[in-house]
């Protein structure tokens, strides 16, 4: 998974935030410009206590991220959507056409709140998912 942010000074922040110690952070460090038509991005969309939980617990965040990447490498590959159905479709009690619609929904981008700064957002980047 590839992580990216919505500004280079929110990008520079998630970085301080987690290496904390500017002299290990090597001195060819470079960032890059990605640009993603939204049709490729899923906005984040929770509200409330469900979302403020997922923002707020480094377990809820990463577990949330660790799905995501899961359902998009789902997705590209036939033969695991098929299998993962089946499994799912068990384990959930789900109906089958409300789990293919959902993993419709899925696009190889994901927004997802920055943990420092709630309103700006960060972005979860699957790379081995083809656009849809």
């Amino acid at each position: 998974m590839l992580y990216g942010s919505s500004t280079l000074a929110l990008a520079c922040l998630e970085v301080l935030v987690h290496i904390r110690d500017v002299g290990l952070i090597p001195t060819d460090y470079v960032y890059c410009e990605i640009e993603a038509p939204e049709s490729l991005i899923t906005p984040w969309d929770l509200t409330g206590e469900a979302a403020l939980a997922r923002i707020e617990s480094p377990v809820l965040s990463r577990e949330f991220g660790d799905a995501w990447i899961r359902f998009t490498e789902i997705k590209a590959s036939p033969r695991a959507l098929q299998a993962h159905l089946d499994l799912l479709t068990h384990a959930l009690g789900e109906k089958r056409e409300d789990l293919i619609a959902e993993l419709e929904r899925i696009r190889p981008v994901r927004a997802v709140p920055s943990v420092i700064i709630p309103r700006e957002m960060n972005f979860l980047i699957s790379p081995g998912t083809p656009p849809v």
